[in-house]
């Protein structure tokens, strides 16, 4: 013990973004300080709540419990037991690996208010159900799945302390990189969401950490790309375990522009109730590349709710116009959709295709709907090739499948996708895949099917038919200034 004052920040001696991260503290209760390895993120957690604990007991706040929690035993031991002995001053507490209240816990001396922190693992969650937290730290919160996060969002509450607060660190990857990036990222929200405006997100860097010994920085800088962009520069659009290793934002997502009317369109369908419903629109361009230029992500839709907003989306200009006359222009050309709704009727003795397809057609889309091949190697397979960087004709960078920026859900989960622990060829179906099947059907059924599979043969017309579309061509062509358009009957 020592009688000579000695400021909590002098201990700490925190980095500047580590400062940073300190300071948006103040105005938000969720906090994620997330990147690269290296960082620094495990000290500054416990170094934080070490600064709560004492912010409280100045205020009269004593005996208050903060959680430190990592998802096993062996990571808590080598990310924080092992370093608490070290760091930590004797005089400012002791640590405790089987305190008789607190479990393993290190707590402060009385003179610093007694608050306890309480070192936990996350290998069962629902031990802590009885238990309250002032504050709640998560080291790796990736490596939790989303539910751990509600679930300890539900223990953060002390009496006498309004401002609780939730700290978390992790780098880019694991089980949990979807939800995560969804929320501190890309803040998309549950439409129940009441804090949104409390979460907030401070990059790490390893270059952040002017301590970071030289020799691991090399070993850091010395990994493969996709390791190396998650672990040095804290790229969330790549991380350990990604599926779809190709995906890059800069190369995939574009800005909206008018498509040429004469480019081939068709939609894709990925039917989901208490999922979400994931509808693609797309144009292929002249080299061929695809571009999906729309997007439709809601779930609780019935078929004919979705027919209805399917119908809604789709200008006229895309649909077959009245009287059976194919707009060669801009004109839907198929539909593909998950083979599943082919399985099973139900109540009604309709199948799932029959019924979609009828509720696109009472919202004007007529074109014909093609079930995908659902081999899903075959189809991850098609995808990849689809998503292979190649030379664009200005020459920069491009790829046989691209995203209008406006396709928000595309984006955020397809980069997302990890692989499957058991099934090494196919991605993690219980994560968040329903845009990646919606375009995998969308691109197998494009590199499968005939190509004009709805077209009718031309039929043999009357005069009176020659005439009506010799008069309709007239009038287009006065109205558009060109006689270029074509019309045949389907």
């Amino acid at each position: 013990m020592t009688n000579e004052k000695v400021k909590i920040s002098e201990l700490y001696n925190f980095t500047e973004r580590q400062k940073e991260a300190k300071n948006l503290l103040k105005d938000h209760k969720f906090v994620l300080y997330g990147g690269a390895m290296g960082g620094g993120k495990s000290y500054w957690l416990r170094w934080m709540l070490v600064r709560l604990l004492c912010r409280w007991a100045r205020q009269g706040k004593l005996r208050v419990m903060a959680g430190l929690f990592c998802e096993d035993y062996p990571a808590l031991k080598d990310r924080h037991l092992s370093k608490i002995g070290v760091e930590f001053p004797d005089w400012l507490g002791e640590l405790h690996s089987d305190h008789k209240e607190c479990g393993r816990a290190f707590i402060l001396r009385p003179e610093y208010g007694g608050g306890i922190i309480a070192l936990r693992n996350l290998d069962d969650p629902s031990k802590y159900k009885s238990a309250e937290f002032a504050a709640i730290a998560i080291d790796e919160l990736t490596s939790n799945a989303v539910e751990v996060f509600n679930f300890l969002r539900t223990r953060l509450r002390w009496p006498g302390i309004a401002d609780v607060k939730f700290l978390a660190g992790t780098n880019p990857g694991g089980i949990g990189h979807g939800w995560v990036k969804k929320i501190w990222m890309d803040k998309i929200f549950e439409p129940t969401e009441q804090e949104a405006e409390k979460f907030v997100f401070i990059k790490a860097k390893a270059t952040d950490n002017p301590h970071l010994d030289a020799s691991y920085r090399q070993t850091l800088e010395g990994l493969p790309f996709a390791l190396r962009e998650a672990f040095v520069n804290g790229n969330w659009d790549t991380f350990q375990g990604q599926f779809f290793q190709e995906w890059s934002r800069e190369i995939h997502v574009i800005r909206p522009f008018e498509l040429y009317p004469q480019w081939k369109r068709f939609i894709s369908v990925d039917y989901g109730y208490s999922a979400p419903s994931a509808v693609y629109w797309y144009a292929v361009d002249y080299q061929g590349r695809v571009i999906v230029y729309r997007e439709l992500y809601q779930r609780g839709l019935t078929f004919k709710e979705l027919g209805r907003q399917v119908g809604k989306l789709t200008p006229e200009v895309e649909k077959l116009t009245a009287g059976g006359i194919y707009n060669e222009r801009q004109n839907i050309s198929y539909i593909a959709f998950d083979p599943s709704l082919e399985g099973k009727s139900g109540e009604s003795g309709q199948i799932g295709s029959q019924l979609l397809g009828e509720a696109l057609r009472e919202n004007g889309i007529t074109a014909g709907l093609i079930p995908a091949n659902n081999n899903r190697k075959y189809g991850w397979g098609v995808m990849r090739e689809y998503l292979r960087p190649r030379l664009a004709a200005d020459g920069g960078q491009t790829a046989g499948i691209v995203w209008f920026e406006t396709c928000v859900n595309a984006i955020r989960t397809i980069s997302e996708q990890i692989y499957d622990a058991v099934r090494l060829e196919d991605l993690d179906s219980d994560g968040e895949d329903h845009a990646a099947d919606s375009t995998r059907y969308g691109l197998v059924t494009m590199r499968t099917r005939p190509s004009d599979p709805e077209r009718k043969p031309r039929q043999a017309q009357s005069n009176s038919e020659r005439e009506f579309y010799k008069r309709l061509r007239r009038l287009r062509a006065r109205r558009e200034g060109t006689f270029n358009h074509r019309f045949e009957l389907i």
